[in-house]
């Protein structure tokens, strides 16, 4: 094998459909600091021992948001 050799194999992983997207919150300097603070206490809370693999802030906000208002 080459040290720089590019020949990586059969990927059989399957297909990632993910689409990535972006929005925009503004907060002031202070704001932005308590977002981040709650959102970091409340996605330990939310998904438990697996928040690093699981939690991130797309998903938090989406199940917070589903759980309070997606019946009304």
């Amino acid at each position: 094998m080459k040290l720089f050799e590019d020949d990586w194999g059969v990927d059989n992983s399957p297909i990632d459909e993910t689409e990535i997207t972006t929005t925009i919150l503004y907060f002031s300097p202070q704001e932005l600091k308590e977002f981040k603070k709650l959102c970091k206490a409340g996605i330990k809370l939310e998904f438990g021992e697996a928040y690093q693999q699981k939690g991130n802030l797309s998903d938090f906000l989406l199940t917070i948001l589903k759980q309070r208002y997606e019946n009304i």
